[in-house]
């Protein structure tokens, strides 16, 4: 069959618009422009899908109907909650994890529905899921992870995988299946990442409402049986859609080889047998295989092809292989007792030793202690049931604790003991330390008086910086000017004697306001874009993810050529510059993460633009605003800013001077463009599925160009041709049909 390059999200189990009936309205996702993000964001996913996809095969063709071990894959599942209902039972997780197994043994209990014309293919995949019993740090665990969130709903754009963005943070994917429940807008029900991707967004997301079992269902009628779950895992062990998303008609493939072609998704649950255009006998379209849309009720099996690309995954250098070796399945062993008999003896100004009652079972002992009052522990190992600590501070009250270690697991440190080392007690350290009066660049400390003081030191300072700021007072407050909006400090504080000094203790953490105001909502529409200044910074804000920025601005003459600088990103921002009409484009400017963007725009005569910021997949800050200046000049703006004639300009390709003709095309195809001076033109045709399948190298003079193209070689389907032009790119769609 077909080969293809698949893209790295699959966002699944979701019902075109116009397909409605008594339950939710799903909505089906376009991923030919997202798979091009993906690739010109990562330039190196397609290269490692390559190798997992070239592996795949070898590993098909050497290991041919091999009875094959059970492999048992370790699932934390992260309950991602803000209602009550979004807060699903361990019940309910344990009966899709059940399913789940059922499903991938083939001990479903509707494995009987398979046709007979399919039974001969259909098998059990020899893996199996459990919750894990011990986490990352070798501790027990039931394998569920509850986590209260704020976010109403997230998105495809793993948000839910993140603890700073209202998630939850994903478990080594080295030794864990990651699996998110949470709310999921637009009719979701679920998505997968595919083997390739990073390690901190792997995993599989589904709604809530669709985990479950045939036995428990879940709420999501007729998407509650657990299926969701099946399909989602399928595509994170590499299987993809049954009929092939990289292409229309009958030429997508699925790369396994026994399940029959197919033109598109099955929706429902058909009548058997079902034909299509290209499959128009019996035995029909395979709807029933976990890997189409139809509904949960529907689904019942997997193929041997499946089975042994999913096996692929396990083998020797496969991407999955080090789940093989997690213990995240094997319980944690007869707990480590704790620690009885404290004692301290041999205490002087300097050292005190420490002694309990010996633990059966311990290989050894870790011993914890400080000054009582004191942020941080000083810590030791030692194998004996005795511990003696040096360097302790005279006339000073300390606690200790101690925690036994055993071969397979450790208990919990023991409450504290407490002594006192003899000799002159020396300046107390301060407590109590709160940060109050927070603002964009300000901040008061405070904290309790100690008895003898005469004063205090006060250090401050960003958070990781190399030096601090210091300060005296007598008093038990200081305020502070002059802070960095919406950054992380740190303070401590010494108390000062007329014997001397204490410590400072440890650090105190505050985080400074925003100083976004954010004056130009609403401005979510052209029609309601609000008057940019021109040559001066001014602050946007993004927030929440809905949110776009719409500015208008106009140039006049003899200032006519155009530079807008997006800095001080704290998401992933993008900015796109239109016409006075706010529909034709003039540059695009979408760089990765929090990298600053740019676009100029060097006209020859003077107009009004529109200008639309927004975050990319819904990126926003709900604390810190992004800067925007809008530059104008008589000179055109450089690549490296100078002003000499012997530099090359930017320039920016108008969208809407792209064109391509005839479309549909036969045998070939016209590219009309519009260049703004001499230059190299590169030509690259992508099918959906995000692989290149010509690519032309070209000249561009000033002014309309056109190039006529022969696309024999390319069979029926969709492509996207791009156009880059000193650097800039545009893309657009057209179709071959013949």
């Amino acid at each position: 069959m077909k080969m293809r390059f698949y893209a790295l999200l699959s966002l699944c189990f979701m019902l075109p618009a116009t397909w409605l009936s008594a339950q939710q309205d799903y909505h089906r996702c376009s991923s030919s422009e997202y798979l091009l993000q993906q690739l010109q964001a990562d330039p190196s996913l397609a290269g490692r899908m390559q190798l997992i996809e070239d592996h795949t095969r070898q590993f098909a063709a050497e290991n041919p109907d091999v009875s094959r071990a059970v492999i048992t894959i370790p699932v934390v599942v992260h309950v991602v909650y803000r209602t009550a209902a979004e807060n699903i039972s361990d019940a309910q997780i344990q009966a899709q994890i059940d399913q789940l197994n059922l499903d991938f043994a083939r001990l479903n209990s509707d494995a009987g529905n398979t046709p007979s014309a399919f039974s001969g293919l259909a098998t059990g995949v020899n893996i199996q899921f459990c919750l894990a019993q011990r986490d990352p740090s070798g501790n027990p665990t039931t394998g569920i992870i509850r986590k209260v969130t704020t976010q109403t709903s997230f998105s495809t754009n793993n948000g839910v995988k993140s603890s700073s963005t209202g998630g939850d943070n994903a478990w080594p994917a080295g030794s864990y299946l990651n699996i998110w429940s949470c709310n999921i807008s637009n009719g979701i029900l679920g998505y997968a990442q595919f083997p390739g991707g990073a390690a901190s967004t792997d995993g599989v997301v589904l709604l809530y409402s669709s985990i479950g079992s045939m036995s428990k269902p879940g709420t999501a009628s007729p998407y509650n049986l657990g299926r969701t779950a099946t399909h989602e895992v399928g595509h994170w062990l590499n299987l993809y859609h049954i009929w092939g998303d990289d292409g229309t008609g009958c030429t997508g493939s699925d790369n396994v080889g026994d399940t029959p072609n197919q033109a598109g998704e099955n929706y429902g649950c058909p009548a058997y047998p079902k034909t299509d255009g290209c499959t128009v006998a019996s035995p029909g379209v395979m709807f029933m295989n976990y890997m189409d849309y139809t509904d949960d009720g529907c689904m019942n099996m997997f193929t041997q092809g499946q089975s042994t690309r999913m096996n692929a995954l396990f083998g020797t250098g496969g991407s999955r292989v080090s789940l093989l070796s997690s213990m995240g399945c094997q319980p944690v062993g007869p707990a480590c007792g704790l620690a009885t008999g404290l004692t301290t003896s041999a205490v002087g100004d300097n050292t005190a030793t420490f002694t309990w009652a010996a633990v059966s079972g311990a290989v050894s002992y870790t011993v914890q202690y400080r000054a009582t009052g004191s942020s941080t522990w000083s810590t030791a190992s030692t194998a004996t049931n005795s511990y003696t600590a040096n360097g302790l501070v005279a006339g000073t009250s300390y606690e200790w604790q101690v925690k036994t270690v055993c071969s397979s697991n450790s208990s919990a440190f023991t409450a504290s003991a407490t002594f006192n080392t003899t000799g002159t007690q020396p300046c107390a350290l301060a407590t109590s330390l709160t940060t109050s009066a927070i603002t964009s660049s300000s901040a008061t400390f405070n904290w309790a008086a100690v008895a003898g003081a005469t004063g205090y030191n006060v250090q401050y300072r960003l958070v990781g910086a190399a030096s601090w700021t210091s300060a005296a007072t007598t008093g038990t407050t200081y305020s502070v000017s002059g802070l960095a909006a919406v950054n992380n400090y740190e303070w401590q504080v010494q108390t000062v004697c007329a014997s001397g000094s204490a410590s400072f203790t440890g650090s105190a953490l505050f985080t400074t306001a925003s100083t976004c105001s954010d004056v130009y909502e609403s401005n979510n529409t052209s029609g309601t874009a609000k008057t940019a200044p021109l040559n001066a910074d001014f602050n946007g804000f993004i927030s929440p993810s809905t949110d776009v920025d719409w500015f208008k601005f106009t140039t006049t003459s003899p200032n006519v050529k155009v530079k807008i600088d997006l800095t001080n990103l704290p998401a992933d921002y993008d900015m796109i510059l239109y016409k006075s009409n706010a529909s034709t484009k003039l540059g695009t400017a979408a760089n990765g993460g929090t990298t600053s963007e740019q676009i100029k725009y060097n006209a020859t005569s003077a107009a009004t633009y529109y200008l639309k910021v927004y975050g990319y997949s819904g990126a926003n800050s709900a604390t810190q605003c992004y800067k925007l200046r809008v530059s104008t000049s008589s000179t055109a703006f450089r690549t490296d800013g100078s002003t000499t004639d012997t530099e090359e300009e930017i320039e920016v390709l108008a969208e809407a001077s792209l064109k391509v003709y005839p479309n549909p095309a036969t045998n070939n195809i016209t590219v009309e463009y519009l260049s703004t001076s001499n230059s190299n033109a590169l030509f690259n045709i992508y099918n959906l599925g995000g692989q290149k399948v010509k690519e032309i190298q070209g000249s561009a003079f000033e002014g309309i160009n056109k190039e006529t193209f022969n696309t024999d070689m390319l069979s029926n389907g969709v492509y996207v041709l791009q156009l880059s032009i000193n650097g800039e790119s545009q893309m657009l769609k057209f179709t071959i049909n013949k």
